[in-house]
């Protein structure tokens, strides 16, 4: 693959459980693979990679979910249904603190000439505590620990992921960090996460 033909700003987001299956997928994901959410969830992640990059994307995912490494990036090729492989740039960060309770963020970055889905609309802005609390159960953090670091309850912290998952229409605190990162709300190259300022009301 020519890494001079990607683009900035075209990105695929998928997040993996401890068990490397797809546990949640941006739109665009599902639209890059033709496949509704049920069909590609609870799927090996590997079975879309085409099969001599697998080994390598196998020992990196594993270093990832051991706690040996935190995050890793490479070209690779997935396997689509009746079109052509497509070739992106994979970037893969582990998203909690420690094994076995690691979950993977997988982000692809497109091609040129890959069709783009619409805008995704960002939604409202979220409070200052609010995004400190994004911020840190995006990098798996409790919310015992969460609400110690921030001098607050446990409660304020389960009522401001609440409220989130209200404000944004998501199921679980897994949809609603693959959101923040699709939206932008989280930032794609910041670890720990952060989430940009210009949602911050």
């Amino acid at each position: 693959m020519n890494r001079s033909s990607l683009i900035t700003g075209r990105e695929v987001l998928v997040f993996l459980d401890r068990r490397q299956q797809v546990q949640y997928g941006s739109p665009e994901f599902f639209r890059q693979f033709a496949a509704a959410g049920q069909e590609l969830h609870g799927r090996p992640f590997r079975h879309l990679v085409a099969p001599d990059l697998r080994a390598t994307l196998d020992q990196h995912l594993h270093q990832l979910l051991a706690g040996t490494r935190d995050q890793f990036s490479h070209a690779t090729a997935l396997l689509r249904r009746s079109t052509p492989p497509l070739d992106a740039v994979l970037t893969a960060t582990a998203l909690h603190g420690s094994s076995p309770n690691r979950a993977v963020a997988i982000q692809l970055a497109l091609p040129a000439g890959v069709p783009a889905q619409g805008a995704v609309s960002a939604g409202p802005s979220i409070s200052e505590m609010a995004a400190k609390v994004l911020e840190g159960t995006a990098a798996g953090l409790t919310s015992e620990f969460l609400a110690s670091r921030l001098f607050i309850s446990r409660q304020t912290v389960e009522y401001h992921i609440s409220r989130m998952l209200r404000q944004f229409d998501i199921p679980n605190r897994v949809a609603l960090i693959a959101h923040a990162y699709s939206t932008g709300i989280l930032k794609t190259n910041a670890w720990p996460p952060r989430v940009a300022d210009e949602f911050v009301k």
